[in-house]
């Protein structure tokens, strides 16, 4: 699906394209959508977006991309209500973003009811640029806060973190813990990852590129990486994916290595 949008003059201002293979691979994926920004380095400058998701094996499906002038209020929710337009709303649905203030008033106007949380990779780029003397000792204290599965695992390292610099403590309160805490998320936000950072990455010289250009580009991109990966699939012999697969056979190796210790629970009765 393409959308174009133009001024009264006729000249181009935001273009949106979402391919049918990823419209149609969009139920089997997990429903969390991962959109960031990144800007163009040609002549008539501009600004490219990109939603991406992640499939049963964890692999990276782009789900769809624009070109719009800048990252402002107007830009952001044309992008988000041609994607509703185009993938609607689905039960469990999750938006990852960068905690940039027109993506989330977007977000919130276009989709209501859908969650959305901070990238812990963009939230931790924000904390360097804040907190450059402490950012080497908070790095690890900070990515253990974000993946902690339960609240008293996440107590425990804000502790540490708060040992190491209090700033760091109340600035991600302002923030709130919901939205990129995955102990306190109401969604199931696992697959909080740096998928919108792999994008970037793949995409990184094409942003050189002019408008037509870096749209065959994406294309041409995305159909590579869906063919690589329906070929990996389907000469699979695994049930759960070559990725899930080799986690599993590793983690069952390091099981094998642990000592079973039993405890003896004693209860004194007390009778009174």
């Amino acid at each position: 699906m393409t959308r174009l949008y133009t001024k009264v003059d006729g000249s181009f201002l935001y273009a949106f394209i979402a391919i049918c293979a990823s419209i149609r691979g969009w139920i089997y994926c997990r429903p969390t959508v991962v959109v960031d920004g990144c800007f163009l380095k040609s002549t008539y400058r501009g600004t490219i977006i990109t939603a991406s998701t992640q499939d049963a094996e964890g692999k990276i499906l782009p789900l769809a991309y624009a070109i719009v002038d800048t990252e402002n209020d107007a830009s952001w929710e044309w992008f988000f209500v041609q994607f509703k337009e185009t993938y609607g709303q689905r039960e469990g649905m999750c938006i990852v973003l960068d905690k940039h203030d027109g993506i989330w008033r977007a977000t919130s106007i276009v989709y209501p009811e859908v969650p959305h949380y901070a990238c812990m990779f963009h939230l931790w780029n924000n904390i360097k640029t804040n907190f450059r003397k402490s950012q080497k000792q908070i790095k690890e204290v900070y990515f253990a806060l974000a993946r902690s599965y339960t609240v008293e695992e996440f107590n425990r390292h804000m502790a540490e973190l708060e040992a190491i610099d209090s700033r760091v403590k109340i600035y991600m309160i302002d923030i709130r813990y919901d939205k990129w805490s995955r102990a306190h998320s109401k969604a199931n936000i696992t697959m909080v990852s740096n998928i919108a950072e792999s994008v970037n990455a793949a995409t990184k010289h094409a942003r050189d590129l002019l408008v037509v250009n870096l749209l065959d580009f994406m294309t041409t991109l995305i159909q590579k990486w869906n063919y690589t990966n329906r070929k990996d699939a389907v000469e699979s012999f695994m049930k759960i994916g070559v990725k899930y697969e080799k986690i599993l056979a590793y983690n069952t190796i390091l099981s094998q290595t642990m000592a079973v210790c039993i405890f003896r629970i004693i209860k004194t009765l007390h009778v009174l």
